[in-house]
């Protein structure tokens, strides 16, 4: 993951979403399994790491026989950054 950043990702399990500060803003991914993510956060041995151009989050995790862990990669996708267009009468 050459092109990855280091982040301090905030995982909601329950809604399966991940928020992430790219460049000074705040951006809302869906990952497909939280509970993996959660577990493998919680086991990290250094700092998630973030490709936005393929987005996958990278999570290095304690394996026997390498000292800087292994790769888990989860694939995050975007939330739409669409307003509602939906209008009040009355």
């Amino acid at each position: 993951m050459a092109s990855s950043i280091s982040v301090l990702p905030l995982l909601d399990v329950h809604r399966s979403v991940v928020e992430l500060r790219l460049a000074g803003s705040w951006h809302s991914y869906h990952v497909a399994d939280a509970p993996a993510l959660a577990a493998a956060l919680a086991n990290a041995v250094g700092s998630p790491r973030f490709d936005a151009r393929t987005g996958e989050l990278s999570v290095r995790v304690p394996r026997a026989g390498k000292p800087a862990g292994q790769a888990r990669i989860f694939s995050l996708s975007e939330f739409s950054l669409a307003l509602p267009s939906a209008t009040l009468v009355g």
